[in-house]
């Protein structure tokens, strides 16, 4: 029986990501200190960023991707986690972080990303690691075709 549909159907179902929504961590070290590094989320709120309304100022752009924002202002550090309306179309992967720095000690880091809690301190594999479950599927399926086929030549 010829498993590769089945495999390729499994690997579709786990590497297709909704484009409709995403679920984010939103917290602020400032209110909630785990919301720092080293990120606790076990207790902490997440948000389907789809629900969210539209900000006024963006028009009818809908929150589509999870943010971290890290700024350091004199030397304090605060964490914000969120959702995000802009992307940064030129990461065909959908993550991508800036930094910038500016006067009298300002330093911030911006990073997006477009998985489901991707957001957090660590980093998700999410549809990665699907594929590459796959990939491992498919070898040990070629490996098993491959003994089987070469058996009746070494006799």
């Amino acid at each position: 029986m010829d498993r590769r549909p089945i495999i390729a159907l499994l690997l579709l179902v786990v590497c297709v990501h909704s484009g409709f929504s995403v679920v984010c961590y939103q917290c602020n070290s400032q209110y909630d200190p785990r919301c720092g590094d080293p990120f606790d989320p076990y207790t902490l709120g997440e948000v389907n960023c789809s629900m969210k309304p539209p900000l006024e100022h963006l028009g009818k752009i809908q929150p589509t991707i999870c943010r971290k924002i890290v700024q350091r202002v004199y030397g304090k550090t605060r964490v914000v986690r969120g959702c995000g309306y802009l992307t940064d179309d030129s990461n065909p992967d959908g993550r991508s972080c800036f930094q910038r720095s500016g006067t009298h000690d300002v330093h911030v880091q911006y990073c997006t990303c477009n998985e489901d809690r991707c957001n957090s301190a660590r980093s998700r594999s999410g549809p990665a690691a699907g594929a590459l479950l796959a990939i491992a599927l498919l070898a040990a399926g070629a490996g098993a075709g491959a003994s089987v086929s070469a058996a009746p030549s070494a006799l």
